[in-house]
């Protein structure tokens, strides 16, 4: 009775239910660990701000995991054009903060702008995908159809943010991926893109640029291949390498941690280092295996979608579900996978929060918007292949409950089945009887 009322209320997928109410445990002990230790503030604002932040994440994720999945498809186009629109004004009359134009402030509402880009560029492709894919036949198409609006989006994040720009870059090629598209365009993307950075990286290193943040950029990539220790970034990296490494296997306990001190970032861009220097390996691999779990649940739910085997006409609408879940589930797992690999120096500093645990309200709404979609899918796979009987055992004997309309057909599909029955038992009778008579005569004879 409880689990029923449960997926009355909270419809979808309940393991990604459950998995997001583990990570946002998660998020109010690490922040609340990790913000004590601010400047200028007390041991409840951050956190307080955090829960009210959690909370706008579970009603955006409960209100849009409500609305049916064909209106995703038609806003798509125009949420695009919206991000476009908001990261030009972003752009243009953001407050700059050290260096870099992120923010957006809209009345009393601030917005990382790039967050609602991420989001809207995969709806965006997943709705061309499902459309196009089979259409796209040369390059010119490929480049209109697909790669121009992946371009214009990470062209206008790169200026203030160059870490998000690659990483929409890269999440949109994940998408293209997984997708049917021709593969001799996707592999000389992937060609052309990996010369590309290549040349990038030679000119954030060897170049001697001063515009948009390209000092920033290379200052960040010179710090994490030399690993000088003068470095601002270097310094939290090696505070965060500090603070995994002394975390050992079960950690220093919840609020002992000694890293969160020097850490500037520690309750949003370095919480990971501060969850496993406090609970060790063993609760940082659950985190990491939390994260896993969210991706492979996306599966269970393209496969589901895959079983309703769809006709010709509605195959479009089945494969934007399935581009769907696995662009916004994508986008999650590498910024999570991002965010660890920054706190443990694998890759250079990126500012990228881990999603449902990291301290910002902005992250948490859009990410919220995106387990929202996914959940939107997966209510309305659930329902289309959950079965019409389902058998019940009472008292020994197996009861079928039916629906009202399913049990109508079943009387008709009888009835039908009881005529058939009796017009083939009919001439049966008749030939038993004169089998009989048959008999009789001969007996009489002898």
């Amino acid at each position: 009775m409880a689990f029923s009322k449960f997926k009355v209320i909270f419809g979808g997928n309940r393991g990604i239910w459950i998995i997001i109410a583990v990570l946002f445990m998660y998020s109010v002990l690490s922040v609340y660990s990790a913000s004590v230790q601010l400047p200028g503030t007390n041991t409840t604002q951050h956190l307080f701000k955090h829960v009210f932040g959690l909370l706008i994440g579970v009603a955006c994720i409960y209100v849009i995991h409500k609305i049916p999945c064909k209106y995703f498809r038609k806003v798509s186009y125009l949420l695009y054009g919206l991000s476009i629109i908001l990261l030009i004004l972003t752009w243009l009359f953001a407050p700059e903060v050290n260096g870099a134009k992120r923010w957006l402030i809209i009345g009393p509402i601030t917005l990382q702008t790039s967050d609602f880009a991420k989001v809207a560029l995969i709806m965006f492709l997943a709705n061309k995908l499902s459309k196009k894919e089979d259409e796209i036949t040369s390059i010119g198409a490929f480049v209109k159809t697909i790669l121009f609006p992946i371009l214009l989006t990470c062209f206008l994040i790169m200026p203030s943010n160059l870490s998000t720009a690659l990483l929409v870059f890269f999440e949109a090629m994940v998408l293209l991926f997984f997708s049917s598209i021709n593969r001799k365009y996707f592999w000389g993307l992937v060609g052309v893109a990996m010369v590309s950075g290549g040349l990038l990286f030679c000119v954030i290193l060897y170049g001697n640029i001063e515009i948009w943040r390209f000092p920033t950029w290379k200052a960040r990539v010179e710090s994490w291949i030399e690993g000088n220790p003068n470095e601002a970034d270097q310094v939290q990296v090696n505070n965060a390498r500090m603070a995994v490494a002394s975390g050992g296997i079960l950690g220093r306990g919840p609020g002992n941690g000694h890293a969160k001190v020097k850490l500037a970032n520690a309750h949003c861009d370095y919480i990971f280092a501060n969850i496993v220097e406090e609970t060790g390996l063993v609760f940082a691999a659950i985190l990491i295996w939390l994260y896993i779990m969210l991706f492979y649940r996306a599966i269970t739910i393209v496969k589901k979608i895959n079983k309703l085997e769809p006709d010709s006409e509605l195959k479009p609408k089945y494969k934007f579900r399935q581009y769907l879940v696995l662009g916004l589930m994508s986008m999650i797992v590498i910024q999570a996978l991002s965010n660890m690999a920054v706190s443990t120096d694998l890759m250079p500093v990126t500012g990228q929060t881990l999603p449902f645990v990291s301290y910002g309200n902005s992250s948490l709404l859009f990410i919220g918007f995106a387990i929202g979609v996914i959940l939107s899918v997966s209510r309305e796979v659930d329902d289309a292949t959950a079965p019409i009987a389902k058998e019940t055992e009472a008292d020994g004997d197996v009861t079928i409950v039916v629906d009202a309309a399913a049990s109508t057909d079943n009387a008709d599909a009888a009835s039908d089945t009881t005529t058939m029955e009796n017009e083939v038992s009919e001439p049966e009778e008749i030939i038993e009887d004169n089998e009989l008579n048959i008999d009789e005569n001969e007996r009489k004879q002898i």
